[in-house]
Formats: C-alpha cells, sequence, structure tokens
C-alpha cells in the first residue's frame, strides 16, 4: 500500500491558505494593466508603440508572477526588472508608470526591510532622473508617485504583518510542541511516581506473605487480599493520570505510608500533622510524600521513619528522615578507634534518580525547593512550598489555634 501522506499541521494549512490568498490578490492587481493603453484613445498609437508595449507586457507578466508574493532575492530582481521596463516603455506613449508602480509594490515586500528602502530609493532615483531628463510634465509623473508611494507603503506592512503572523504561528507550534513534552513528562513522572510506589508495597507485602503463610496463615491472607486491592487502585491511579484528572490526599496518602513503612518493619512517627492546604499544594506534597517513603521502603535498610510537617515564613514544609541501621554499624567502628573510622571509606551520595528529579520538578512548578541531605545516619529530605498570602495567614492562624494540641500530636 502507498504510504499514506502526513497530515498538514495547522500552521502549515494556515500558511498555504495565506499563499493561496496572496496569489489570487495578485491576478487581480493585473487589471490595473488596463490603464496602460488609456493615453492611445485620445492618441493613436503608431505600430513600434504597440509592437514595444507588446514586447514589454510579455515580459512584465512572468516576472510580476514570479515576484508577487515573495520577499527574497526573486523578489529583489523582479521588481528591479520591471522598473526597468516601465522606465524603458517610457517614450511610447502609454501610461508607463504603471510598471513602476507594481515594481514598489514587489519590493516594498522584500525582507529585511533596511533591503526594500534600499530597492524603493534606487527606484526612485532613477525615476527622478528620467524626470528630468526627458523634461516630463507635471502631470504625467506626479500620479505614478502618488500611487506608486501609496503601494510600497501597503506592500511593506502587509509584508511585516506576514511576518508576524509567521513568528506567531512558529511561535504557537513551539508552545504545543512544548505541551505536548510538559504532557509526557508529567505522565512518566506520574507513572513512575504510582508504578514505584505500588510494586514496592507489592513486592514488601509478597515477601511478608510468604513468610506468614505457614506461620500466620490469616495474617498472609489479609496481607495478599491488600496486593489484591493495592493493585486495583494502582490501576485506576494510572488511568487517571493518563487523563490527567488524578489529584491525591495527603491524609490518604500517610494512611498508605504507614501500611507500607509496617509491612517493611519500619516505625514511623509522625509530627504536626498537615493544616488544610491549597489542592495543588496537597497534591504535590502527597506526591512528595509518596516518593519519600517508597525511597525509605526500598533503599535506606531504616528502622525507623520520621515524618514532619511545618509552616513558617509562609511556606509550608515536609520533612521525611529515616534512621539507618547502617548508623549502629557506624557507632561500632568508632568505638574501635578514630584512626581506624578515619580509615575507612566515606559513603559517597548516589546520583539523584528519576523520583528525586520528578519532586525537584513538581515543587518547582509551585516555586517550592527540594533539599536533600544523606549522612551515614539516614537520609534527610525537605520540600519546601510557598503559600499563598491568604492561605500562608489562615495557615498561621489554625497553626497559632492548634498549637498546643499539635505538641501532643506524636504518633
Amino acid at each position: 500500500m502507498p504510504p499514506t501522506p502526513a497530515t498538514p499541521t495547522p500552521e502549515l494549512q494556515e500558511k498555504q491558505a495565506l499563499e493561496r490568498s496572496t496569489r489570487h490578490m495578485g491576478y487581480w492587481f493585473l487589471a490595473y494593466l488596463l490603464i496602460y493603453p488609456l493615453p492611445w484613445l485620445r492618441r493613436p498609437p503608431e505600430l513600434v508603440d504597440v509592437l514595444a508595449s507588446m514586447v514589454g507586457v510579455a515580459v512584465f507578466l512572468p516576472l510580476y508572477l514570479a515576484g508577487f508574493g515573495r520577499s527574497g532575492t526573486r523578489a529583489l530582481r523582479c521588481g528591479a526588472a520591471v522598473a526597468a521596463i516601465g522606465l524603458a516603455l517610457q517614450p511610447f506613449g502609454g501610461v508607463w508608470g504603471v510598471f513602476i508602480v507594481y515594481a514598489c509594490g514587489l519590493l516594498g515586500g522584500v525582507r529585511p526591510q533596511p533591503r526594500a528602502h534600499a530597492a524603493l530609493a534606487t527606484v526612485a532615483l532613477a525615476v527622478a532622473g528620467l524626470v528630468l531628463l526627458q523634461g516630463i510634465r507635471l502631470w504625467d509623473w506626479l500620479p505614478t508617485l502618488f500611487f506608486s508611494t501609496m503601494t510600497a507603503m501597503v506592500s511593506m506592512y502587509s509584508a511585516a504583518y506576514a511576518e508576524q503572523s509567521a513568528e506567531l504561528a512558529a511561535s504557537r507550534d513551539r508552545e504545543r510542541r512544548l505541551a505536548v513534552v510538559a504532557e509526557r513528562e508529567r505522565i512518566a513522572r506520574d507513572l513512575h511516581d504510582l508504578l514505584g510506589h505500588t510494586l514496592t508495597l507489592v513486592a514488601v507485602k509478597a515477601d511478608l506473605a510468604g513468610r506468614l503463610i505457614d506461620a500466620d496463615p490469616v495474617r498472609a491472607k489479609a496481607e495478599i487480599e491488600d496486593i489484591h486491592r493495592t493493585a486495583r487502585e494502582a490501576l485506576a491511579d494510572v488511568r487517571a493520570a493518563v487523563t490527567g484528572m488524578r489529584s491525591t490526599r495527603l491524609a490518604s496518602e500517610l494512611a498508605t505510608a504507614r501500611g507500607a513503612l509496617d509491612s517493611a518493619g519500619v516505625a514511623l512517627t509522625l509530627h504536626g500533622p498537615p493544616q488544610p492546604l491549597p489542592p495543588q499544594v496537597e497534591t504535590t506534597l502527597a506526591f512528595v510524600l509518596r516518593e519519600g517513603v517508597t525511597n525509605v521502603v526500598r533503599h535506606a535498610l531504616a528502622q525507623h521513619c520520621r515524618v514532619d510537617f511545618g509552616h513558617h515564613a509562609g511556606a509550608v514544609t515536609l520533612t521525611i528522615q529515616d534512621s539507618r541501621l547502617a548508623a549502629d554499624a557506624a557507632l561500632a567502628l568508632q568505638s574501635q578507634g578514630p584512626a581506624l573510622a578515619r580509615a575507612q571509606p566515606q559513603p559517597q551520595p548516589p546520583p539523584e534518580g528519576h523520583g528525586i528529579s520528578g519532586m525537584r520538578q513538581r515543587l518547582s512548578a509551585l516555586g517550592g525547593t527540594l533539599t536533600l541531605r544523606i549522612t551515614p545516619e539516614g537520609t534527610t529530605l525537605q520540600a519546601r512550598v510557598p503559600l499563598p498570602a491568604a492561605e500562608a495567614d489562615r495557615a498561621g492562624a489554625l497553626r497559632g489555634n492548634a498549637q498546643g494540641d499539635a505538641a501532643h500530636g506524636e504518633t
């Protein structure tokens, strides 16, 4: 089967429609040629006048059609040639200024604009020289000057408008491409967060169910049912992420995080339950919480995880800190002697993966920041998101009213 031709983009279709409209206008403008033989109605021309005019028109037509609607070197050459035809036909009794008007129309559309100005100035000087040398009467060249000036101005304006339209179309095309790239990045980021967290949770629960299947069949069955529920929820979340209609709440993510950490044998401590937040801020922090807890379960080998919510200086913060098993080993190493401790290579922070970069992108979209500190004792991840003025004032008031209760809110 022959390949199906690609559908033109809207910008290309708009450009093609503009070119067709320009060509049609060029055909209509040829009616202006009917002015050329008007003087012959008052004074019959000689044969040489008719022949010379016919040759001039025959040469003019392809030049005019080739240069009309163009803005490059072709338009410059065609306009100069048409002006030369008009100057050459001046002795033969017709309205030779018609061709000067056509030439100014072609040259006015030349880009860049300084080239058009230089070409039009050259034609004006040539016409002025002809008028002075031939002693042409005022009435014979004044209409040419007027209509040539008007035509050149209209042509320059039309060329500038077409140039701006092309730039606008290119800008819209860039914006559309950037929107497509941003949407792809959003889907990839959402899928990474969803699937990374879900598959980690499923793997942890599957391992736990495998260990409990003989010792505690009832709990093993509960873990398997939880795996089924998690998989179904993840499928719904993936569909919502692809359609761009997914949002999440901190309360549900905190419950999910508690379950994931409990299945992995990591104790969770929660400080400062979050106050009501704007939907975008809450959704972003929920994703950060999900990815941060996933990293704790997957990479940290931690015994304890602490999650802190805070509000300070018109911004809300989320801090996730884990205490690694490696901390005990580090303390034992230090007890053997400072020299031995210094001899051991210090751990190097791993390169940031898709999860960390995804969190940075989400926070950056709201003007927020992400800081990551890795030590032998554990990892501390803190997200900070500025709040709108009204939300910051309301959150500060709520924090002040609930400060006494928050002191006892540690879980």
